[in-house]
């Protein structure tokens, strides 16, 4: 394979590989629906709808780790 061929590999898969970070980075900080602008602290969904109730999340319970062992029969 020529050098200039290889050269020229890289250098399309280096351009394709900023192309593609740069399209991202736009998409996210964009401001607008699901860019980075419309979502605040309680994510992105609270903004949604106002008088919308969200529901609200499981509560999580803390189980050490002696309570985890098998119980024997």
């Amino acid at each position: 394979m020529p050098l200039w061929f290889q050269h020229l590999l890289v250098l399309a898969a280096v351009v394709g590989a900023a192309i593609y970070v740069v399209r991202q980075a736009v998409a996210t900080l964009r401001a607008g629906k699901g860019g980075f602008g419309s979502c605040c602290a309680k994510g992105c969904q609270s903004q949604s709808q106002p008088g919308q109730k969200i529901p609200s999340a499981d509560r999580v319970v803390f189980l050490p780790v002696e309570s985890l062992s098998r119980r024997r029969k």
